[in-house]
């Protein structure tokens, strides 16, 4: 069993830990995390950066700046479709999801 352990500088220790194992949760999709972006500007930097495309439910007045070229207005778009371009940039009144 695990048992917790203060140290005298304020460490927590967790004895038992090392027998955990990762999950192994995995599917075939193409694509594995959905962030949603609604109104405002938002960056897509950390971990979010790295997306393989997005999809337009509202355009609004939003603005999409792919990773690399001339930004898109989301009201030239297509709604409900995805588009597998690399997104760096998200602003507008628009609701867009961007798919990894």
């Amino acid at each position: 069993m695990a048992t917790i352990t203060h140290g005298s500088n304020g460490r927590t220790d967790h004895s038992g830990t090392s027998n955990r194992t990762v999950a192994t949760v995995k599917d075939d999709a193409k694509f594995s995390k959905l962030k949603t972006v609604s109104a405002g500007i938002t960056d897509l930097t950390g971990s979010f950066k790295g997306s393989s495309g997005f999809i337009v439910t509202t355009a609004g007045d939003s603005v999409i700046w792919p990773t690399e070229g001339d930004t898109i207005a989301a009201s030239s778009l297509t709604a409900k479709t995805l588009y597998e371009i690399g997104v760096s940039r998200i602003s507008g009144s628009g609701t867009i999801s961007v798919v990894y």
